[in-house]
Parts: C-alpha cells; structure tokens; sequence
C-alpha cells in the first residue's frame, strides 16, 4: 500500500519558512529566449534547497518564442533555473543568487546542458518525460500530486511541494522512461490515481476530471 506525505507537515514547514525569511519584497527574475530558432515550452525556478522544481512558470499552453522574455516575481534568494526547448533539450543554471535589483537571464545555446553533466541539482523528477497534470476539475484545487514507479511500496514525496494547482493549473514532473502509478489528492483529501502508466519520451498528459475519482464507476 502506498503512504502519502502528511500535508500538515508541508504548511508547518512553510510557516516557518515565512517566519525565518520575514516578508521580503519580491523582484523581477526576467528570462529570455535566446535560442534563435527554438521555442522555450518550460521555465522552472526553484529554491537551491527544494526537492523538485515545482510548477512550469509559463501559462497554460503558452510558449516563449525567440526574443520573447518572461517575468516572474521572486523574493531574493539563492535559486536554481532550468528551461527547456520544444526538442526536449534543457538549459540550467545552480545556486543564482538574486538580489534586490533582481536578476536577468538571456538563454543561449551556449548555456545547453551536457547530457553527462549533472545539471539537476539532485532534484527528484530529473529525466526527459514529461509527465503533465492538470487541474480541470471545475471547483476545488489539488494540493497533492504523487508519482512513482509502479511497484513500488511507497508514494515517496508530494511534488508539489506546498504548492496549489487551481482549476486549469498544470505542473509538469520530468522522470526516466518507465512505468509509473500516478495519484492526486484533491482540498477535500478526495484522491484520484492512474496505475501502471507507461512514460515514454513524448510523455503523458492527465487532465484530472471529477469522473477520475477514486471508486467511481460512472
């Protein structure tokens, strides 16, 4: 039987994150697409002491297109970046320290990750498959995704870390090519899983509906 993460645990842990950080203003991390010719379809931020990257800072379906830039707001901090191109390639940068001016990225095809180099600061969805779950449950939020190689005896860890996925919020998770059983916990801990999910290069896509609830046989 699989054991899920206490959510308790992850607010404890945030309030006094917040508690020991205080309320810093937050500042622009601007990043942009130098890539000539490639689309960025992921741009992820996550502290250097996160477990795993967190959601895809790019909209829905939205795309940064050579020239384009994104902003996103962040409180300063030592940080770790990756984007990734529509060729599934992926560009990282370790331990940025943004301060108050913020900080400004333009990716280049010179920043490309060596695929021996180890560009994933340990974080635990590294792979090139992307797994994608998205919210469309029309009312409520998901505060809980869980994926894990099928077979094994625990869940592991939330991937999303204290984040909320709102109606129509996606996060991506990048894992090895393999097998997985995929669960989601909803804000009424109301639970919803896929079992023995192949994950291949061109990944898999979920789009959690309220038809997909545990024990539901409509």
């Amino acid at each position: 039987m699989h054991r899920s993460t206490a959510f308790r645990a992850v607010i404890t842990m945030l309030a006094l994150f917040l508690f020991s950080t205080g309320c810093l203003e937050k500042v622009p991390l601007n990043v942009t697409n130098g890539l000539e010719n490639y689309d960025i379809q992921y741009v992820y931020i996550s502290r250097g002491s996160d477990a795993v990257w967190g959601t895809n800072h790019l909209p829905g379906t939205d795309v940064l297109e050579p020239g384009r830039v994104a902003e996103v707001m962040v409180q300063p901090g030592v940080y770790d970046l990756q984007v990734m191109d529509e060729d599934g390639d992926t560009y990282t940068l370790n331990d940025i320290r943004i301060g108050t001016s913020g900080f400004n990225w333009t990716v280049t095809l010179e920043d490309i990750d060596s695929k021996n180099a180890n560009t994933s600061s340990s974080l635990t969805h590294a792979g090139q498959c992307p797994v994608a779950i998205t919210n469309t449950l029309k009312s409520g939020h998901v505060n809980g995704v869980w994926i894990s190689p099928s077979g094994s005896d625990e869940w592991g860890d939330n991937h999303l870390n204290g984040e909320i996925l709102y109606t129509g919020d996606s996060y991506t998770a990048f894992v090895q090519a393999d097998t997985y059983d995929i669960y989601v916990q909803d804000e009424s801990s109301e639970s919803y899983t896929r079992w023995s999910i192949l994950v291949e290069r061109a990944g898999y896509n979920w789009n959690v509906a309220p038809d997909d609830i545990d024990g539901d046989d409509s």
